[in-house]
């Protein structure tokens, strides 16, 4: 073993380093194999290439003004009669932080580029998957009249299974390669577009059209299921596939710290107090920026687990099971008969249930637990094992679900030659097709019901009704003719299927827990305390989309309204919209209204809207066709507004182009900062869009956390991420950027005030070793221990106590008011810095009679007291103290001293005569017991002012911070800690029964009585591990 162990490791590291090459070639070629080959399938998912790489980092890195402005000044510094100073003060910095910078986005762009090669790759396929890279048109597949099973979970969200069925001429050429090969039709489409749900195209095959839709059509994204092999035709390759169309560009996101950074830099360039101020690297971080304003977070349904599990305590019920309780069987042969499932046995006694909804498999397992099997279906019959014993029941129809009817039914005739209809929907509906016979038993049921919705599950009424075959026998007849009627067929049907499904008999109640991740319900609702709006986009249906909402805790029966969007013109969205506004606010529709005066003055160029209040708490759905008219220039205005009055707003069966379109915006006419987050390809072009991009890694690929600016695995990590890291970020940002400037201006201004003796002669006060190295020697290690370790508030604080957020959001902690008080701050330190030493050393002798009042003298006093007041003013702004922040600031005194000591040594003097010219300064200056006298008195007067003000403020007028701190001591003795453990379900107290969230497509019903998706069973046996016979279950 030992001896095979390196051999092991020789093949890892060849494999992954024969990765990196193939990367890296891939990035030098792909440039020349896109001009070569323009049609292919390759897309560039990578900022940079090898030959873009340098223009276009740089060209980002100087659209900050700061790294512009450098540059300029070094070019000045290049003409000696400019500038007394040398070219690398200036050059060494500069050039030191493009390095840094770009070498970091270059790893960035590399490591992203190759984890979508890894994820690209066909052998991280699990085997059953097939991953379609290209849009396809389904020639032919190995189900019965080529059906084709997909999941397209990437492109949508949803996870349930659909169907594609090829044309019947192409079906025919099944996996004859031959006939594949000599394959000679030619297909006529529309351009390519950013549409996941319409295609429109023809096949010209010998001399015929046949017309062609997207239930032809396979798409780059999605995974095919249950299906041996398939073939296609390439309509859409690369850049051109629908997927990629909805995929936004990756572009250079910049935090609003940077925005008023350049704004500030530009002001001090134009004013030109200096040309000292060094750049530095931890200017240009932009993780920390994304608290400075209020967020809008963007959530998807990876917050939803899919799974249901079976989980049963109830001893009774499996009791009356065992008595055979007519009721309690017909129950659950209902389950077992009632559905769409299909069943599957890839292996004797493995039975696995193929359902398009989770809810659907949910009951149908329930079902075969209680020893109800559902085994096998043809086109005409559903085989279920009872309790041991064998029935076929003859499929005579299906009453297919739809979003109006919300339920769904079966007709089928026993083995004994009972009619039976068998129905299962949503309580609300089904209680008004109820038998009068029923009331007693609908009451109790009802208080069931009741206690479900406040334990947050979604709840399913099922019933059934005995019927009479002569009755039957006609009403099939028709339902034949409405089924195969050119006009108004779905009419038709409809009224057909109210006629039967009344006088039901009421059996009892089913409820399924949306299985949650752990803590999304809390994180969603201590994100709102924080003022956080939160709007969900997601491909789910709308019954789906609003029960998400309610197990996770955004609506609640405590809002005065939910308002549904669901208008099929613009017009009628657009009534809907305005009468949900004026709900809300009437007094939005006067014409004094703000907004209004606002947007009839064309002279107005800010179109950023103020908040405006509504009258209670609302929540908004919208559909996705809905949202296609809202985001329309007539009418993005009027959705904005409705939508932003809203606590919460739930976007379903949304693209995901119309997700980013939505975030756009948001940008666009409010002043936030928006996040998104996502977990699926679906998702990519929303992160892209958004201030801040969020993926989650999950089932649904990499596509997401690749294309993102932060990851992580579940989404109840976003609270952390936000509330402790993310304002610890930003407090650190902002105490390094008003540090950054009051540094800064204290060292600059004192030259300032020295021209005025010095007849403003450009001289310099400081050595110009001094001037370089102050920025990036002396102080730089002091801020960066600030800047990384800082923590106002302890962790549990943050996650306690929400509000703490809010001064992040309403950029409290640096704005032009504290850049101007930084100003203010560097003035007067500068006046001290530079008169205390001058009336030091004026006149001043040493004790032996000699003079002291010389330049160099005076240049290392000034210098000294910068420093050592910089250093005291860092460690006044350190609130958390490491071992680390102690090694820098000492750490750095340390140096400074070293270095004085050893460059204004007689050695160094006699190898560099002209650049080290204070030859003994700091041996015979810093002797002198006045120097350190005047050191101190320059300290007490810089610093009290400081401590004496901020011990005024947090009495007289403290800040969120002191007042959190204040209540943390309180409350320590108690240790109350944030939230409830991962795992613990919040519970529900709403009175809202959710409804049945059915997830199959419509019309599934009718292609399993057609046969077309049915291929042909293995014999079966009652002794596998699905059956109650089993040796497994017969110890249960």
């Amino acid at each position: 073993m030992s001896a095979s162990q390196p051999a092991g490791s020789a093949s890892i590291f060849q494999t992954v380093l024969k990765w990196v090459v193939l990367q890296f070639l891939f990035l030098f070629y792909h440039p020349f194999v896109c001009f070569l080959f323009p049609q292919n399938n390759s897309i560039k998912t990578s900022k940079y290439n090898f030959f873009t790489f340098l223009p276009l980092n740089l060209f980002e890195q100087f659209q900050r003004i700061a790294n512009a402005y450098f540059l300029f000044l070094l070019i000045l510094q290049l003409i000696p009669q400019v500038s007394s100073l040398s070219w690398f003060t200036t050059v060494v910095p500069l050039v030191l932080v493009l390095t840094v910078s770009g070498a970091k986005d270059a790893i960035d762009d590399f490591v992203t580029s190759l984890g979508r090669f890894f994820c690209g790759c066909v052998s991280s396929y699990r085997p059953g998957f097939i991953c379609v890279q290209a849009d396809l048109l389904l020639l032919s597949s190995s189900e019965p009249h080529s059906l084709t099973y997909i999941e397209t979970a990437e492109l949508d969200g949803e996870t349930n299974l659909k169907v594609k069925q090829a044309l019947t001429v192409t079906a025919e050429l099944g996996e004859n390669l031959q006939k594949l090969t000599d394959f000679n039709g030619e297909v006529k489409c529309e351009a390519p577009n950013n549409k996941l749900d319409k295609f429109t195209g023809t096949l010209t095959l010998h001399g015929e059209k046949f017309a062609l839709d997207n239930e032809k059509m396979l798409l780059r994204g999605c995974t095919i299921r249950n299906t041996e092999w398939c073939f296609g035709l390439v309509i859409y390759a690369g850049p051109d596939t629908k997927l990629m169309q909805n995929c936004g560009k990756t572009t250079f996101k910049r935090t609003s710290i940077d925005r008023l950074m350049n704004v500030l830099v530009l002001v001090v360039s134009l004013i030109n107090l200096s040309s000292l101020l060094q750049p530095c690297s931890s200017l240009q971080s932009a993780p920390p920026s994304f608290l400075t304003n209020e967020g809008t977070s963007k959530g998807t349904n990876e917050k939803k687990k899919n799974a249901r599990k079976f989980m049963f305590y109830d001893h009774s019920l499996v009791e009356a099971v065992k008595l055979d309780d007519a009721a309690t069987h017909r129950f659950f042969r209902l389950l077992s008969l009632c559905h769409t499932v299909m069943p599957e046995e890839k292996k004797a006694g493995n039975l696995v249930y193929q359902a398009q909804s989770p809810d659907e498999g949910a009951l149908v397992t329930a079902a075969r637990n209680f020893g109800f099997v559902f085994r096998a279906r043809t086109p005409e019959t559903i085989t279920v094992v009872e309790m041991g014993e064998t029935k076929v029941y003859e499929l005579l129809a299906i009453l297919d679900f739809n979003n109006v009817r919300k339920r769904m039914s079966v007709i089928v005739r026993s083995p004994e030659g009972d009619l039976t209809l068998y129905c299962k929907g949503a309580d609300t509906i089904v209680y008004e097709l109820l038998d009068a016979s029923c009331e007693s038993l609908k009451e109790e049921t009802m208080e069931h019901l009741n206690e479900f919705a406040g334990e947050g599950l979604r709840t399913l009424v099922v019933a059934y009704k005995n019927l009479q075959e002569d009755y039957f026998e006609e009403w099939h007849k028709r339902h034949h003719e409405a089924s195969t009627a050119l006009d108004e067929r779905e009419e038709k049907l409809s009224e057909l299927y109210e006629e039967i499904e009344k006088d039901l008999m009421l059996l009892g109640a089913t409820a399924i827990e949306d299985k949650l991740q752990d803590g999304v319900p809390q994180t969603i609702e201590t994100l709102a305390k924080a003022h956080i709006k939160i709007w969900v986009l997601t491909g789910d249906k709308q019954e789906t989309a609003v029960n998400i909402g309610y197990s996770c805790n955004m609506l609640h029966d405590d809002m005065k309204d939910v308002f549904i969007i669901e208008g099929h013109t613009s017009e009628a969205v657009l009534d809907e919209l305005r009468t949900a506004r004026k709900k809300m606010n009437p007094d939005s529709f006067l014409d004094s209204d703000e907004i209004n005066i606002k947007f009839e003055n064309p002279s107005m160029k800010s179109r950023i809207l103020p908040e405006e209040q509504a009258n209670g708490v609302y929540g908004l759905v919208i559909n996705g066709h809905s949202l296609a008219y809202a985001l329309e220039g007539n009418l993005e205005l009027e959705l904005v507004r409705t939508a932003c009055m809203c606590k919460v707003v739930i976007c379903c069966r949304v693209t995901p182009l119309q997700k980013a379109q939505v975030v756009e915006l948001v940008k666009k006419y409010k002043k936030a900062v928006t996040l998104a987050i996502g977990d699926g390809a679906n998702d990519v072009s929303m992160i892209k869009t958004a201030h801040i991009g969020v993926g989650i890694s999950g089932q649904e690929g990499m596509q997401a956390v690749l294309s993102s600016d932060f990851s992580f695995a579940q989404f109840r990590y976003l609270q952390r991420l936000l509330l402790v890291h993310g304002r610890w970020s930003y407090i650190r940002m902002c105490k390094f950027l008003r540090y950054f400037f009051y540094k800064n201006f204290a060292f600059t201004l004192v030259h300032f005030w020295y021209g005025f003796f010095s007849g403003f002669s450009a001289q310099t006060v400081y050595d110009q070793w001094f001037i370089t190295l102050y920025n990036l020697v002396y102080t730089s290690l002091p801020v960066l221990g600030m800047s990384l370790f800082d923590q106002d508030v302890d962790d549990r604080w943050s996650m306690q106590f929400p509000h703490l957020y809010e001064p992040g959001q309403q950029n409290l902690y640096f704005n032009k008011i504290e850049f101007v008080k930084c100003v203010l701050h560097g003035i007067y330190s500068s006046l001290i810095l530079f008169f205390i030493p001058y009336g030091a050393m004026y006149d001043a002798v040493r004790s032996d009679g000699k003079a002291i009042a010389d330049y160099q003298s005076f240049a290392l006093m000034a210098q000294t007291c910068l420093l050592i007041v910089v250093s005291v003013q860092i460690g006044l702004d350190t609130a958390y103290w490491t071992a680390v922040n102690q090694f820098f600031i000492w750490g750095s005194l340390s140096v400074y001293f070293a270095i004085i000591f050893t460059m204004y040594s007689d050695g160094m003097y006699l190898i560099f005569t002209a650049s080290f010219p204070f030859i003994g300064t700091a041996r015979n200056t810093l002797s002198q017991p006045n120097v350190w006298l005047a050191i101190f008195l320059s300290i007490i007067l810089c610093v009290l002012p400081v401590v004496g003000g901020r011990f005024l403020k947090a009495q007289l007028m403290p800040t969120v911070s002191d007042k959190s701190v204040s209540r943390g001591l309180g409350l320590r003795s108690v240790r109350v800690l944030p939230g409830l453990a991962p795992g613990t379900r919040l519970r529900r107290t709403s009175t809202r029964r959710s409804g049945y969230a059915f997830s199959h497509q419509h019309g599934f019903g009718a292609l399993i009585m057609s046969g077309r998706n049915m291929r042909p069973k293995l014999p079966f046996t009652t002794t596998g591990t699905f059956s109650p016979n089993s040796e497994k279950n017969k110890h249960k």
